[in-house]
């Protein structure tokens, strides 16, 4: 890897995604990484020499490194004192059976976020400090929190009970990230906004189509119209098996780029055929084969996820969901060196 850098070309990875021609080389994007495999990778190639581990900045510029070194123009951040009180920070935990809003009492005595306790450091560090060929992405939730803040057989049970709880808690949520993704595309480094909504499993949607349209999908809207109005990217991380509105994403809710790839659901190769004209997709790479092949069954199965998709543009290889510490790192360089081969 190290005899083969990739040049960032930020420009033309905004156009690969926006569909503007052919692109000169193959383009990586990642959803994120989990610390033990960023550890790893820095360890191996040496990528914090000189950084002083110490330091408040520490994180922020060792990850600057390594999507540099991995050739990635995108680099997400994390903005912190966004919470929800009542349940778990980490946005990967294990959904709450019941949450913390149950009656119109809770609704109206919950402690919603506010903007002004944002914690924008982080982002305004790499607003100085981002390589000019790098952007900066960021999070928004609008289904999985209204979903959290409810509980999902709550949630279920509401729709049909009291819809119009339903739509004021989604109506709280939506306005918060409309709020905070305007606030982060003024910032001159930031590339996209992100709006990640597992609405699926492996058969169909969690809740009836029709559900997601009246309620959901007009937030979403919003979310990604303001990241636009901003000159900004949007996409949209869904996994599960969200067919039935695919067009409502890419029509309706407009949206740049797709992400989350699983076999079982369908074949990034599939999905390149049915909607790739229509909308950028990103990933590709199965997490379950990825964690289970061998390093030349990953390197053979990415390249041919390249020669399908990779030609006319629209496409960012990289895993179907985290770049998980259960993944062997030398299944993930075998997904790199494909698409140095490549190239």
């Amino acid at each position: 890897m190290k005899d083969k850098p990739i040049a960032l070309d930020l420009d033309a990875a905004i156009a690969n995604i926006r569909r503007q021609g052919a692109p000169r080389r193959v383009f990586l994007f990642e959803h994120g990484f989990e610390p033990g495999i960023k550890q790893e990778l820095c360890m191996r190639f040496d990528l914090c020499a000189g950084l002083d581990e110490r330091a408040a900045d520490f994180a922020l510029a060792r990850d600057i490194r390594l999507h540099r070194f991995l050739g990635q123009e995108f680099i997400r951040v994390f903005p912190s004192g966004i919470v929800w009180q009542g349940l778990p920070i980490s946005t990967t935990a294990a959904p709450p059976a019941h949450g913390p809003i149950r009656s119109w009492r809770d609704f109206e005595t919950y402690p919603w976020p506010r903007l002004q306790d944002v914690d924008f450091t982080g982002i305004e560090w790499l607003e100085r400090n981002l390589p000019d060929n790098m952007a900066m992405w960021a999070m928004t939730y609008l289904f999985q929190q209204v979903s959290n803040l409810l509980g999902f057989e709550p949630l279920c049970l509401l729709l049909y009970e009291d819809r119009e709880l339903v739509r004021a808690v989604t109506e709280k949520v939506g306005n918060f990230y409309v709020e905070f993704t305007d606030r982060f595309c003024q910032y001159g480094r930031a590339g996209a906004i992100n709006v990640g909504d597992d609405m699926g499993h492996k058969a169909g949607t969690f809740v009836a189509p029709g559900d997601l349209r009246d309620i959901f999908l007009p937030w979403h809207r919003r979310i990604i119209a303001t990241a636009q109005g901003h000159g900004k990217l949007g996409f949209f991380h869904v996994c599960g098996q969200v067919e039935a509105i695919m067009d409502d994403l890419i029509d309706t809710v407009g949206i740049d780029a797709k992400h989350s790839t699983q076999d079982v659901v369908e074949t990034i190769q599939r999905s390149k055929e049915r909607w790739g004209r229509r909308v950028a997709l990103l990933g590709g790479v199965d997490i379950d084969f990825i964690t289970r092949a061998q390093p030349d069954q990953v390197r053979n199965y990415a390249r041919l996820i390249l020669d399908a998709c990779a030609g006319d543009g629209g496409f960012a290889l990289g895993l179907g969901n985290w770049v998980a510490d259960s993944i062997p790192i030398e299944n993930y360089l075998a997904v790199q060196a494909a698409a140095r081969e490549y190239m």
